[in-house]
């Protein structure tokens, strides 16, 4: 009778973690790839770009609300961000996808985060620091990495 018990209890919960997981929506990878454009065109300035090469459901923002997010950075400047490192972690009913400026080897590395509510099209968009992202993905159950940090693993700058 235990047994039974333990196996019907064992299906319940199989049956509800199945059902959570597909209420979670997979994330595009050409996301990934438009947020590290994206931060990239933040640092050279090209503010009016920046709503072009990222998808977003409803009206995208304008390019004098970029160059005023732009100014939240400090460390933002001339097309030296890195373009290798990301990841996307699910928190509450949306993805927050983050891109790290530099190499993301301290908490205080600053981040472009965008959201997304669907994985395929961007709803909105913070800045936070890399601690922070530390936080959100940790946390979470559904974590997509673009390209994992690896500590120690070189990560390439681009200086045009």
């Amino acid at each position: 009778m235990k047994r039974i018990l333990s196996v019907a209890l064992l299906m319940a919960l199989l049956l509800s973690a199945c059902a959570f997981a597909e209420g979670v929506p997979s994330i595009s990878d050409e996301l990934f790839s438009a947020a590290k454009e994206a931060l990239s065109l933040l640092s050279y300035g090209e503010y009016a770009r920046v709503s072009e090469v990222l998808p977003f459901s409803g009206g995208a923002p304008s390019a004098e609300e970029w160059q005023q997010f732009a100014g939240s950075f400090s460390t933002l400047d001339s097309g030296t961000v890195q373009r290798e490192v990301s990841v996307a972690y699910w928190q509450g009913s949306c993805w927050y996808l983050a891109v790290p400026v530099t190499e993301p080897n301290r908490d205080g590395v600053e981040a472009l985060v965008l959201r997304s509510d669907d994985g395929a099209a961007f709803s909105g968009y913070k800045y936070a620091t890399w601690g922070d992202v530390k936080s959100g993905y940790q946390a979470s159950d559904y974590v997509v990495w673009n390209e994992e940090y690896v500590a120690g693993t070189p990560v390439i700058i681009a200086d045009s």
